[in-house]
């Protein structure tokens, strides 16, 4: 069997254009509006959240397990981090615009690597796992190659006018080929991919985590990653799913952050709008999940500590000034919410 990386031409890569570029112009409209609005509403704290899990799951493909608290203590820490891992993720993203150098690939791989190794692997790579009653297995090119290979790939991706998110799909494949150090490689591969796509949206920050969907689909990963290497360079099915992967990974943060979104909305909305102590009691209840957000007369007698008809008062001033309506279903049960929710 021949692996991609025996073809003599093997970084040619190619793929069906028409059905690349559908998936690839979806995927770029989300991005666009998860990005501006992350953007409008700072949401630095979600972010960190978001950086930690990504490099949780960063190592986690690779079955190594990593405290995800201590993880997103040391990312809010930023550049005062005491793992060198984390600071050097952070910065792929932060500083994606520097160059891309073998130092710094060095560099990402010693604090990556329990080995702390600075160099290139002087031994062959085999890579085998199995998946139900398949087993795959994949061997890198060989060492003596290594150093012109790595050369090449960084003068790509230094230079390469390509769409920057099909390009964050190729680095990753690439680099996951050629396999240059001993042990790793997965890690920095996805680190390349984070510095890719941050390059490819002209930012900073991060506002999803891709390793954690890939690590949910982590046998798919896999096969995928091992049939492509064991093609011809035709690499559609791998760029495909990476874009499907992205895809899932921004509507989680947009699922994760829209009851956020909500509350700024509603915040900016209502801003001129006098409130009485209560009434900004029980709109906050409703925002931190305190209280339902379809809630009863009974809810808000609770939150206050009042009576029923005390709290049906709140309830109804707050209707009046049109921050609060009610369900169209009555009776006893009448239940209510903050008016953008209903």
């Amino acid at each position: 069997m021949l692996f991609i990386h025996q073809f003599p031409d093997w970084t040619h890569f190619r793929f069906d254009t028409r059905r690349v570029l559908d998936a690839l112009g979806e995927t770029r409209l989300l991005e666009g509006r998860l990005i501006g609005t992350m953007n409008m509403c700072g949401l630095g704290k979600t972010e960190n959240e978001i950086l930690a899990s990504d490099i949780v799951a960063n190592f986690a493909m690779d079955g190594h397990d990593l405290d995800l608290d201590a993880i997103q203590k040391e990312v809010e820490l930023r550049s005062q981090a005491k793992q060198n891992f984390v600071k050097n993720y952070l910065g792929a993203i932060v500083n994606s615009a520097m160059p891309l150098t073998a130092e710094r690939l060095f560099n990402w791989h010693a604090s990556m690597s329990p080995s702390k190794s600075m160099r290139l692997r002087e031994t062959p790579s085999r890579i085998e796992f199995s998946n139900g009653d398949s087993t795959y297995v994949f061997d890198g090119p060989s060492p003596e190659r290594l150093e012109t290979e790595v050369e090449n790939f960084i003068k790509w991706f230094e230079t390469s006018t390509m769409d920057g998110v099909i390009k964050a799909a190729i680095t990753h494949f690439w680099f996951l080929t050629l396999r240059p150090f001993n042990d790793a490689n997965g890690r920095v591969a996805r680190t390349l991919m984070a510095m890719q796509l941050a390059r490819a949206e002209k930012t900073t920050h991060c506002q999803y985590a891709l390793n954690v969907q890939m690590v949910q689909n982590r046998a798919e990963y896999f096969c995928i990653l091992n049939r492509t290497q064991c093609g011809n360079g035709d690499l559609t099915e791998w760029i495909l799913w990476f874009l499907g992967q992205l895809q899932n990974a921004i509507k989680a943060t947009e699922k994760r952050i829209a009851p956020q979104i909500q509350r700024t909305a509603y915040t900016c909305l209502h801003a001129g709008t006098p409130t009485s102590e209560r009434e900004q009691t029980l709109i906050n209840a409703v925002m931190a999940g305190s209280l339902p957000q379809n809630f009863t007369a009974k809810d808000a007698a609770g939150l206050f500590g009042t009576s029923h008809d005390t709290a049906l008062r709140e309830i109804q001033s707050l209707i009046e000034k049109g921050l609060v309506k009610a369900s169209p279903k009555g009776g006893r049960s009448q239940k209510y919410a903050l008016a953008e929710s209903v």
